[in-house]
């Protein structure tokens, strides 16, 4: 029998939030629900103790009803230390059939089946297993005057991780020893085990499998989860839109004619909307998206997913750009988003689930002179893409943004005509990138394109 303990009880106070860090949204889901779901699927693990703050205690069984976590055996309040949750959550397993146990980090959802293994093939072995990875930047240490003592050969230095996994009697005993010794505020559980002079192997981590601990984590963290995916899932099944209905504003050239191409060749129903069209549809009037919509449905029933390539560009300095081309811009950016999300939600919550996406650019994190309309609106875009995400989460809907670098597209040509082409990203690689985010169980994240 392997327990899995997984801490949770950290206040998060280094990180900032209004929540704990590991009940952060990450892509759609708490960072906690994330790490348990690796160990939910592990062979290597039989029951999984989670220890967490009294408030969350619920929140908790809530994930695990929710997400279909069904090794979750307790949920228990943890201590004010982390050796003290530690001690906690093997104080909670069951002495007489537990083998061995994995404490690992709540905030760690990066956690590969392939590292826990690994881990648990090396436990079984050696009885005392960290996981850590080599350091890049050159260790030293001070004194307490800040001046250095001394600087380690950096290829005997490793960076600690977790999971880190313990023969359960031996773990225990460890812990009844510190507190024995009046040692109740260690960081590791390694720690304890070497003060015994029992001796710890190291199995190899994982660079990717970050700690969130500060705001910035969280953003990298975002960014590694789109990367994962991206990898797990860049080939797109022939049919991996059998079956669905699929509406795409702007979908008449550009971006949008290729996202029906390849929608369609993915088996969807798809159809480009736009002034242009059969179905027409003029994304700043609510009144034309809705009756777009309505058409769709009236002929199929439903729409399953929604994307959206409408936007323009008016390159001009704020001096010399008129209010009327100021409101135009915003108008088509973002409030045409808005009206085109108001105008899906009912039907994908008729539906109990939608997807979708947003076409935005890479000029969101950064205004340009001359582009002040354009990327502020492709910033107020992202952001509420976010956060309408976070709104939908619970109902199966999922939000996501694709913002592509330069693309090949009649947009860009109107407004700096002749280019290297080799300098343009295609817009069949930007409608790929699109249905790929449309298949993926994933919410609330900006994919870049470069």
């Amino acid at each position: 029998m392997t327990t899995a303990i997984i801490l949770a009880s950290g206040t998060g106070e280094r990180f900032k939030g209004n929540k704990p860090k590991q009940f952060t949204k990450l892509a759609g889901l708490p960072v906690i629900v994330h790490t348990l779901k690796v160990f939910e699927q592990s062979r290597s693990i039989n029951q999984i103790v989670v220890v967490t703050d009294r408030e969350n205690i619920e929140s908790v069984w809530e994930y695990a009803r929710q997400y279909n976590i069904k090794k979750i055996r307790k949920v228990v309040c943890g201590g004010e230390t982390r050796q003290e949750s530690s001690f906690i959550g093997l104080s909670c397993c069951n002495a007489s059939n537990t083998d061995y146990v994995f404490i690992h980090d709540a905030v760690r959802p990066f956690i590969k089946e392939k590292i826990i293994k690994e881990v648990y093939e090396a436990v079984t072995k050696h009885k005392a297993v960290d996981t850590a990875i080599p350091s890049a930047d050159t260790i030293i240490r001070i004194s307490k005057d800040n001046f250095i003592e001394d600087i380690p050969p950096r290829s005997f230095l490793r960076r600690g991780q977790t999971p880190q996994a313990f023969e359960y009697n031996l773990i225990k005993k460890a812990h009844e020893k510190a507190l024995e010794d009046n040692i109740t505020n260690a960081s590791d559980d390694c720690y304890l085990v070497l003060r015994m002079g029992y001796p710890v192997y190291v199995a190899d981590g994982d660079e990717q499998n970050i700690k969130i601990t500060y705001p910035m984590d969280l953003h990298i963290a975002d960014k590694l989860f789109q990367l994962q995916t991206r990898h797990a899932d860049r080939i797109i099944p022939d049919k991996a839109l059998e079956g669905k209905i699929v509406a795409v504003i702007g979908g008449s050239s550009g971006i949008g004619k290729c996202v029906v191409q390849q929608a369609e060749k993915a088996g969807a129903t798809a159809f480009g909307l736009s002034r242009t069209t059969e179905i027409p549809l003029d994304v700043t009037s609510f009144s034309s998206v809705k009756a777009a919509f309505n058409t769709i449905i009236d002929n199929y029933d439903r729409i399953d997913m929604v994307v959206n390539c409408a936007g323009d560009l008016i390159r001009r300095d704020v001096l010399f750009m008129s209010e009327d081309e100021w409101d135009y811009i915003y108008n088509v950016n973002i409030k045409g988003a808005f009206l085109v999300a108001k105008a899906a939600l009912p039907a994908f919550k008729k539906n109990g689930s939608g997807r979708m996406v947003f076409v935005g650019s890479s000029s969101y994190t950064r205004g340009r002179a001359g582009y002040a309309a354009y990327s502020s609106s492709k910033a107020a875009l992202v952001n509420f893409v976010q956060a309408l995400a976070e709104e939908v989460s619970e109902l199966d809907i999922n939000v996501n943004i694709v913002s592509p670098g330069r693309v090949a597209t009649p947009l860009r040509y109107r407004n700096f005509g002749k280019e290297d082409p080799a300098t343009l990203i295609k817009p069949e690689k930007v409608a790929e990138e699109i249905i790929n985010v449309l298949v993926q169980d994933i919410n609330g994240s900006v994919f870049e394109i470069r």
